[in-house]
C-alpha cells in the first residue's frame, strides 16, 4: 500500500470538498488503486498547520465555523514553503483563488515542488495562465506530474480529451459552455423571470456563485479555462489582455427577455481558434438557436465542443456542476498521478 503526503494551498470551500470527497471514498481508492492520502500540511491565508497525519475533519469544521485552523501565523506561505523545500509532503493541492493580474504567490512554490519532484495538482488557474509553459517544462525536466483537470471546466473532461481521446485528430477549433454559474444566472433570468441582481444573489445563496461573483460572470474564469486549453493543444500561450472578453452582466433584461420570445437563449461562450499552431480567443455571450449543439446546456451545466481536422466533431455535455463534482475531478488527476 502506498502512502502520500498531502498539502494544501488555501483551504476555501473547493479544497475543503476535495477532502471530504476523498474521505468519502477513501476506503474504495484504497481496494481499487492502493494507495491512501494522509493530509499533512494545510496553508490559508492566515494560519498554517503541519503533522504527519493531521485531523482533518477537526480543521473542516473549524474553517465552516469561520474560525482560524490554526493559532496566527505571521508568513503562512513561507511556513508551508518550508515544508516542500525539505520535501515533507509528496504531493501539492493548489487550491488558492486564481488572481486576475498575474500567477499569484503559490507559482513560486509550485516552481519549488515540480523541482523536488512532488506532484502538483492545480485549482488555481492563474499559475497556469500566465506561467503554465514554464511549469510544463520544469514538470518535463523533473518528471513530475501536474493534474490540471480542475481548471478546464471541472467535471467537464475537456483536458482529459484533448491529451488522450483527440491526440493526432488535430484540433482546429473549440468552443464551449464552460462556466455553470454563468448559465445558472442567465437560466434563471431567461425561464424564471428574475432580474441580473435577484439572478446572481440566488446564485451566492445556494452555494452555486462566490461571494464576489465577478470573475464568473464578466467571462475571466471562462477566458482563463480557453487559454489553459489552447495551451495544451498547442505549447503556446495568451496573456489574458490580448483576449476579447466579455461577461453577462452588461447584458439588460429587455434585450434578453426579447432572445427568449424567439425560442433562442443567451450563453456565456468561449471560443478557441487554432491557426498554424497559434491558439486566438475570444469569449462573449451569444444567442443559440436549437440547432446548436450547446443549446440545451442548462442550469450549473456546461458544455463543449472540438472540431478536428482528422476525427471531426465532438460535443461533451455535464449535466450540472457541483462541489462534490469538481472534488471527484481533482481526485481523477491524483488517482492518475498515483498510477
Amino acid at each position: 500500500m502506498k502512502s502520500y503526503k498531502v498539502g494544501i494551498l488555501g483551504f476555501g470551500n473547493v479544497s475543503r470538498a476535495i477532502v471530504s470527497h476523498y474521505l468519502f471514498v477513501a476506503d474504495k481508492i484504497l481496494k481499487d488503486y492502493g494507495f491512501k492520502l494522509e493530509f499533512s500540511a494545510i496553508c490559508d491565508s492566515n494560519s498554517f498547520v503541519y503533522a504527519n497525519n493531521l485531523n482533518i475533519i477537526r480543521l473542516i469544521r473549524k474553517k465552516e465555523k469561520k474560525q482560524n485552523i490554526s493559532g496566527a501565523t505571521v508568513n503562512p506561505l513561507k511556513s508551508f514553503g518550508d515544508i516542500v523545500k525539505n520535501k515533507k509532503i509528496d504531493m501539492l493541492i493548489d487550491g488558492l483563488p486564481s488572481s486576475k493580474i498575474n500567477e499569484g504567490p503559490s507559482f513560486p512554490l509550485l516552481i519549488e515542488a515540480l523541482k523536488r519532484n512532488i506532484s502538483v495538482v492545480c485549482v488555481n488557474k492563474s499559475p497556469l495562465v500566465f506561467k503554465g509553459a514554464e511549469l510544463f517544462k520544469l514538470a518535463q525536466k523533473y518528471n513530475t506530474r501536474i493534474g490540471i483537470s480542475g481548471t478546464t471546466a471541472g467535471a467537464l473532461p475537456t483536458s482529459g480529451i484533448v491529451m488522450n481521446e483527440l491526440v493526432g485528430g488535430e484540433i482546429t477549433e473549440v468552443r464551449g459552455i464552460v462556466n455553470g454559474t454563468s448559465n445558472y444566472v442567465l437560466d434563471s433570468i431567461m425561464f424564471d423571470g428574475l432580474s441580473m441582481d435577484t439572478a446572481i444573489r440566488n446564485a451566492i445563496k445556494r452555494g452555486i456563485a462566490e461571494p464576489d461573483y465577478r470573475f464568473d460572470l464578466d467571462g475571466t474564469d471562462t477566458c482563463f479555462k480557453m487559454i489553459i486549453l489552447g495551451l495544451i493543444i498547442t505549447g503556446k500561450s495568451i496573456k489574458p489582455k490580448d483576449v476579447l472578453c466579455q461577461g453577462i452582466l452588461p447584458l439588460s433584461l429587455r434585450e434578453i427577455k426579447a432572445v427568449v420570445k424567439q425560442n433562442k437563449v443567451f450563453r456565456l461562450i468561449g471560443n478557441l481558434s487554432i491557426k498554424n499552431n497559434t491558439p486566438k480567443i475570444s469569449v462573449a455571450p451569444e444567442i443559440l438557436d436549437e440547432k446548436d449543439p450547446l443549446y440545451f446546456v442548462r442550469g450549473t451545466g456546461k458544455g463543449i465542443t472540438f472540431k478536428t481536422k482528422y476525427l471531426g466533431e465532438l460535443t461533451v455535455y455535464l449535466n450540472a456542476a457541483s462541489r462534490t463534482t469538481i472534488a471527484a475531478t481533482i481526485l481523477k488527476d491524483i488517482i492518475n498521478i498515483a498510477k
